[in-house]
C-alpha cells in the first residue's frame, strides 16, 4: 500500500472538505441552478414579457430570497398543474404559493410560510346572505382550477367540484350559469372578476378555510440550500424588506 507523505495528505483533505462544503451547488466542476416555477396570479406573481421578467408581492420576496442565499436560479410561469407537477418530479426544481397540505406533505421540502390566503365561495349577488356555508352547496356545481389545493379539499369532502385549467374560463361558465359556484383565494379572487368585467355579477358569499403557502421543493434540492434559504426568510421579515414589498403593491 502506498503511504501519503504529510504534504500529500493535507492536500487530499482539503480537497475533500473543499467538495463536501461546494457539493450541494455543483456536479462535477458544474454549479447547479434552482429551477423555481410558479403561475401568474395578479398582485402576487405577474408578468408583462411572457415570463422573462416575473415580479409582485411574492415573486419580489423570493427573488430577493434567491440574492440573499446566493442561489442560482431562475424563474419560469406557467400552468399551476404544470408548475406544481415540475417541482415533483424533476430534482432542483421548486414551486410557489403551495397550500401545505396532508396530502402533498411527503412530497416536497417546504420552505416558509411564504404568504397567507382565505378560502372563498363566489356565485351570484343575490345569494349573499342566503347561501353562508358549504352544507348549503353539497350537491352543487363548484368551479374551480386544475391541480389547486381549494378544489382538492372540496372533493374530498364529498363535494361536486368541475376543474378547468384557466379560472377566467371557469368564472365566464359561472356567469352563463354552467356553473352554480367558484372557489378561490379571496386575495386573488378580486383582479380575476375585474377582468371578465364581472364585479357586479360574482359576490363572496362565504369563506370555509385557510392556509398557509410556501415555496415546495422536490425532495432533492440541497438541504444546505434550503437551511440558507430559511435563514435568510427570517431576515427578510426580520428587517422589515417583506412589509416594504407588500406595501409597494397594495395600491
Amino acid at each position: 500500500m502506498e503511504k501519503l507523505s504529510r504534504t500529500n495528505y493535507f492536500w487530499k483533505i482539503l480537497i475533500l472538505a473543499t467538495s463536501c462544503v461546494f457539493g450541494a451547488g455543483n456536479v462535477h466542476g458544474q454549479q447547479k441552478t434552482l429551477i423555481i416555477t410558479t403561475e401568474a396570479s395578479n398582485r402576487f406573481q405577474m408578468s408583462t414579457d411572457d415570463g422573462k421578467t416575473i415580479y409582485g408581492i411574492t415573486a419580489d420576496k423570493i427573488h430577493e430570497l434567491m440574492r440573499r442565499s446566493h442561489i442560482p436560479y431562475h424563474m419560469q410561469m406557467m400552468s399551476w398543474k404544470r408548475a406544481y407537477e415540475l417541482a415533483r418530479t424533476q430534482p432542483d426544481t421548486c414551486v410557489y404559493e403551495t397550500a401545505r397540505t396532508a396530502e402533498r406533505e411527503a412530497s416536497f421540502k417546504w420552505l416558509g410560510p411564504i404568504s397567507k390566503g382565505e378560502w372563498g365561495i363566489y356565485g351570484s349577488p343575490d345569494k349573499l346572505g342566503k347561501i353562508t356555508q358549504l352544507s348549503q352547496i353539497k350537491d352543487a356545481s363548484i368551479g374551480g382550477y386544475l391541480g389547486d389545493a381549494l378544489g382538492q379539499y372540496l372533493t374530498k369532502h364529498g363535494y361536486h367540484v368541475i376543474n378547468s385549467y384557466a379560472d377566467d374560463i371557469t368564472l365566464k361558465n359561472l356567469l352563463l350559469g354552467r356553473l352554480d359556484y367558484w372557489t378561490s383565494d379571496i386575495a386573488q379572487a378580486p383582479s380575476m372578476i375585474a377582468a371578465i368585467h364581472g364585479k357586479d355579477k360574482v359576490a363572496l358569499l362565504f369563506t370555509y378555510g385557510s392556509s398557509e403557502y410556501y415555496l415546495a421543493c422536490n425532495p432533492q434540492v440541497s438541504d444546505v440550500w434550503l437551511d440558507t434559504m430559511r435563514t435568510k426568510l427570517k431576515e427578510i421579515r426580520a428587517d422589515g424588506t417583506e412589509a416594504r414589498i407588500a406595501a409597494k403593491y397594495s395600491n
